[in-house]
């Protein structure tokens, strides 16, 4: 694992952090507006659901990924369920991604919740996604029936050796921030995959 400083850390989550929420306040403004439409209610309705769910979701993971402990969860089921509701508001409809979640210590969940955002990027076509704790190690799995992407896995194996892409930087932000966090700790990272799986192991 290779040392990031922290000017640019705080530059790529900001950078995530923003992309990721950007699209859906976009929608509510645009729903807003048509309020302004007598005969627009019906339609409104669905996207400010839609949206209202995909914000509190997203920055309820965020605010534990990226934020100080003193919003840890205080129990597994916690962790569980933010990363069940993370999941729920990416991929879409046709593309859904199911979390299958082994993990009995609360203390992981920084780990485990920056893991399945690193590991949610490189699905196409949607999949499964696991997290077990075993042998004092966490492992965090994707695997689907289609092909990940290759120039993504390719690129966080990059973050890995130390080197920032170009293009797409935010794409860095969450696995940037985890090994620099492990690093301070002396604690192992590594990442291995195939066409349709990949896994990270820490510890």
């Amino acid at each position: 694992m290779t040392h990031f400083s922290s000017d640019i850390l705080s530059e790529l989550i900001t950078t995530r952090i923003s992309h990721d929420l950007i699209g859906n306040i976009g929608a509510v403004s645009n729903a807003v507006e048509l309020l302004e439409e007598d005969d627009s209610l019906a339609d409104v309705k669905p996207i400010l659901q839609t949206s209202a769910f995909t914000l509190s979701a997203r920055l309820k993971f965020f605010r534990l990924a990226f934020g100080l402990s003193n919003a840890a969860p205080q129990t597994i089921n916690d962790v569980a369920q933010i990363a069940s509701n993370y999941l729920q508001t990416l991929g879409g409809r046709n593309n859904v991604l199911t979390l299958d979640f082994k993990v009995q210590t609360p203390a992981l969940y920084k780990m485990i919740l920056l893991s399945l955002m690193t590991l949610a990027d490189v699905f196409i076509r949607g999949g499964r996604l696991s997290v077990q704790e075993k042998d004092n190690a966490l492992f965090v799995n994707a695997d689907s029936e289609s092909a990940l992407s290759e120039s993504k896995l390719v690129l966080l194996q990059n973050i890995l050796e130390g080197k920032i892409p170009e293009d797409n930087p935010a794409l860095a932000a969450p696995l940037a921030y985890m090994s620099a966090l492990l690093e301070v700790a002396g604690v192992q990272l590594s990442l291995r995959f195939s066409e349709k799986s990949a896994e990270i192991k820490i510890g």
